[in-house]
């Protein structure tokens, strides 16, 4: 019986390890950033900054609330969880600070948007990334 439970701890630990991919930070080719650090990413991604200092303007785009790279990305990214994620907007949004970034569907979806601005970044799964849009930084 130990045997048994100690099996399937062990087996919903490897497909608890298994579910969590890897994100890319993704901005168009043609955008004048080569990289970004997480303390720049949560500043955009929070609403508390909009430029780099070379003055580079850059909007947020999020994944559907719920998904998994969104999820993943809020935990990641910016240390909270869904719930914590959600209170932060609503006080930001409320008091008049900002709203969060748009959401789209899916990878391709975020995908499409940033590659056709040079003012967007956002994150996938980094197996999504294809040559029309620039890994900026990578979330293991």
């Amino acid at each position: 019986m130990k045997k048994i439970i100690i099996s399937f701890i062990v087996l919903a630990g490897l497909l608890s390890a298994g579910t969590h991919a890897e994100l890319a930070v993704i901005v168009a080719p043609s955008t004048n950033i080569d990289s970004i650090n997480i303390e720049q990413l949560q500043r955009l991604y929070l609403n508390r900054a909009n430029r780099f200092p070379n003055g580079v303007r850059l909007l947020p785009v999020d994944q559907k609330t719920g998904s998994p790279q969104q999820l993943e990305f809020a935990r990641k990214a910016l240390g909270k969880s869904a719930t914590e994620l959600s209170k932060y907007w609503s006080r930001r949004m409320f008091s008049g600070k900002g709203h969060p970034p748009r959401q789209y569907k899916d990878d391709s979806a975020v995908m499409q948007q940033v590659a056709g601005s040079e003012n967007l970044i956002g994150y996938v799964d980094t197996a999504s990334v294809d040559d029309s849009v620039k890994i900026i930084l990578q979330i293991p």
